[in-house]
Order: C-alpha cells, then sequence, then structure tokens
C-alpha cells in the first residue's frame, strides 16, 4: 500500500502518513542531495527547475528509481548546463528570473575557474559537486547569470 493510499483510508495527508511511520521507526533514511543542494533553501523555492533537477540527478546517483520521463529531463537540463557553462547558484533574496521564473531564489552563473569544469561523470556525487556554487550571495551582473542554461549560451 502507498502513502498516499494509506492517506486516503485513514482521511489524513501523506506526510502524516510518513511521519506516523517515522515515528514508529518504519521508514527507510531520507535521501539527502546536500552535496548537490548545499544551500538551506527556503520552502517557496523548493520546487524551482534547477532544484528539481539536482534532486532528481541526486536520485539517479543514489541509484533510486527514477521515471524515463525525468531521466529525459534530466539529460536535457545537463546539456543545457554544460553547453552555457554555467553553476546553480542560490540566495533567498533573488528575485524570480529565467532559471525560477515564478518564485526566485535559485539561478544560473558562468562558471569560473574556481569552480573547476563541468564533471566527466556527473553520476559521481564529488565531481558533480561542480554544478554548483556555494556562498555565491550576489545577484548575477548583467543577464548572464539570470538566464536559463539555453540563453545563456547563445
Amino acid at each position: 500500500m502507498t502513502y498516499d493510499e494509506i492517506a486516503e483510508k485513514y482521511g489524513v495527508t501523506k506526510g502524516a502518513v510518513y511521519l506516523a511511520l517515522q515515528q514508529a521507526g518504519l521508514t527507510g533514511r531520507r535521501p539527502s542531495y546536500k552535496h548537490l543542494l548545499p544551500w538551506t533553501v527556503a520552502q517557496v523555492h523548493a520546487n524551482a527547475h534547477p532544484a528539481l533537477m539536482l534532486r532528481i540527478l541526486g536520485a539517479r546517483q543514489a541509484k533510486q528509481d527514477v521515471p524515463e520521463v525525468k531521466l529525459g529531463m534530466l539529460e536535457r537540463w545537463l546539456e543545457e548546463v554544460k553547453a552555457a557553462d554555467v553553476v546553480v547558484c542560490y540566495d533567498r533574496e533573488m528575485p524570480p528570473n529565467p532559471a525560477s521564473p515564478s518564485t526566485g531564489g535559485f539561478f544560473y552563473s558562468k562558471r569560473r575557474e574556481e569552480d573547476g569544469p563541468f564533471p566527466q561523470d556527473v553520476n559521481d556525487s564529488e565531481q558533480s559537486k561542480s554544478l554548483v556554487r556555494l556562498g555565491e550571495a550576489k545577484k548575477p551582473r548583467g543577464g548572464s547569470g539570470s538566464a536559463r542554461p539555453a540563453e545563456t549560451a547563445r
């Protein structure tokens, strides 16, 4: 029985089902994607496209089952990020921008020398750290930092 089915049967939320099972010691460890999402992300930014793509990458790295459609989205996104030569950055105060058009928070910034090259193997959790930049609290200058990867590549 899925969490959704249990929630529907007992008239509670999926989150309540998970919490009850967790408190009873019946759940596995929640996956951590800290190497890909090293920031404390505001709830309003949690579903921004870059965050979703990084979590899908983390799930793939952990050899979790990921639907083919999501893997296809991830591959296209990784190709765009590589072609644009950008890294993912996060700033809670970043206004909406092409990387995160409805809520802001996440944005792309041109890759710098200290970021290292695009990872040869994105499935390697150590190498994939070079997809993100920590400590990026400045808003991007000009149009390059806030553009979508494909727009940045132009």
